[in-house]
């Protein structure tokens, strides 16, 4: 009972520190002015907000605040919230396991993630002045009428009126799911991918998802928030292989599920990019004073 309360005073201890080295951080002059940098007048509502975050999460006080504030000026250098209840970015903990060549076995050590959600990928895009109209969505049993996996076409139904799944939110009827944009061009391309899919995506480049699945847990991501996982992937697969991409929006991509260390180095975490890199038919070159007035969009033109 002793050894149970002294391990759960070091655990106190620890959560404070990383609380306490967070507050302190935000406060000198030379972070404030960082962020500053790259937010102008939203960077005091940021950097509180970054305690917020920290301080709702019981797994985040275990990791390093040095690369819980890397990952957080990595959001604001896209003009990005990181309450993952608004569905635009995260802070996520992840156990990365590192070789301890004294011991000679694999340790875990916590660490902060950075990560892309589905409303910022769109919230990019948006920004880029290249698309007219996009969206991304669950899709139910009821409402698929067809699917081609060899062509990507996809038809639903055209009475939504007649369809029942939806209102109930079971999510056993959950089929798939979609992501489609159309650009200012006129070309549109959608994709559609089933539950099964999805799943099987997750399972090849999230480890995390791996271990959940196999020790029966519930600690990543994937297993605690399927849906805005999978709507992350449509969308981001969508306009990384067909999507005019911006320098923000390439960038994104491969900042997306990035580890950060002190040097502000980032690494994948969990597993590889699930993006394979192909040059961009459609990439049109912007000039920097382009790229920096997209960036100063508010963020309202996502709701």
């Amino acid at each position: 009972m002793a050894e149970q309360n002294a391990v759960a005073t070091q655990q106190q201890n620890t959560q404070l520190s990383v609380t306490v080295q967070i507050k302190n951080m935000i406060s000198q002059d030379a972070v404030k002015k960082k962020f500053a940098e790259v937010l102008g007048q939203k960077a005091p509502q940021f950097l509180a907000s970054i305690t917020n975050v920290v301080a709702g999460s019981t797994q985040l006080k275990k990791c390093p605040a040095n690369s819980i504030m890397s990952s957080a000026f990595v959001a604001a250098t896209y003009d990005l919230p990181i309450d993952s209840n608004l569905g635009f970015a995260a802070i996520v903990p992840y156990n990365n396991s590192k070789y301890n060549p004294q011991t000679r076995q694999w340790e875990k050590h916590p660490e902060a993630q950075f990560q892309m959600m589905y409303k910022g990928f769109i919230q990019l895009a948006i920004r880029s002045g290249y698309y007219e109209k996009m969206n991304c969505s669950v899709v139910y049993k009821d409402e698929l009428v067809s699917y081609n996996p060899i062509t990507g076409e996809v038809e639903f139904v055209t009475d939504f009126s007649q369809c029942k799944n939806r209102a109930e939110g079971n999510a056993e009827n959950i089929v798939g799911y979609y992501a489609w944009f159309k650009l200012l061009t006129g070309f549109r391309k959608e994709l559609f991918m089933t539950v099964a899919e999805v799943d099987n995506h997750a399972r090849k480049y999230s480890q995390a998802y791996r271990y959940d699945i196999d020790q029966g847990k519930k600690a990543s991501k994937w297993t605690t928030d399927f849906e805005a996982m999978a709507l992350k992937t449509v969308i981001k697969l969508l306009l990384s292989k067909w999507g005019i991409l911006s320098v923000d929006m390439q960038r994104a991509i491969q900042d997306d599920q990035k580890v950060y260390d002190e040097e502000g180095e980032g690494t994948y975490g969990d597993n590889q990019p699930d993006i394979i890199e192909a040059e961009d038919p459609f990439k049109i070159e912007q000039h920097d004073e382009e790229e920096q007035q997209i960036g100063g969009l508010d963020l309202e033109e996502v709701e």
